[in-house]
């Protein structure tokens, strides 16, 4: 017997989030949920556990499962290795996953993090929004821009 596949694979969009904070995590994960087209969400709570997925270790070795991503979406702030990290780890790799646009979304509002992050090869740089409904257009305004062209809206 099969596992079934993951919520939203109907669409071949995938989107991994990389947030450590629980809270934040599903509020974005709400957002697809809400009012964005149907994509598969993965969370991961660390840069460690974003890797293993990526790389395809266990428990994210089932591709079907945990397709590689069409966007990520990056907190900076997390512990062990940072998003930062996170970042120059991603600019080394040699897989077809490692130009996988990253939105960068941060609570720090300090322009040399901005920076970096730009230089490492984030896309784009959002403060995360502390009304709901505005991170509702957020992720939906930056899904929309990141999405692979042959998925629909």
């Amino acid at each position: 017997m099969s596992d079934p596949p993951p919520k939203g694979t109907r669409d071949s969009y995938t989107v991994l989030v990389v947030e450590d904070d629980p809270d934040h995590a599903a509020l974005i994960e709400a957002v697809f949920t809400y009012r964005v087209f149907a994509c598969a969400v993965h969370v991961a709570g660390s840069s460690e556990e974003a890797m293993d997925y990526l790389l395809g270790r266990w428990p994210f070795d089932n591709r079907h499962r945990h397709p590689s991503p069409h966007v990520i979406i990056l907190d900076l702030g997390l512990p062990g290795m940072g998003g930062l990290d996170f970042m120059r780890w991603l600019d080394e790799r040699e897989e077809s996953w490692s130009t996988t646009p990253v939105v960068v979304f941060t609570a720090n509002q300090d322009r040399s993090v901005a920076a970096q992050a730009t230089a490492l090869g984030a896309r784009e740089i959002m403060v995360k929004p502390s009304d709901f409904g505005e991170l509702v257009d957020t992720v939906e305004r930056v899904l929309r821009r990141w999405r692979p062209p042959n998925v629909a809206s």
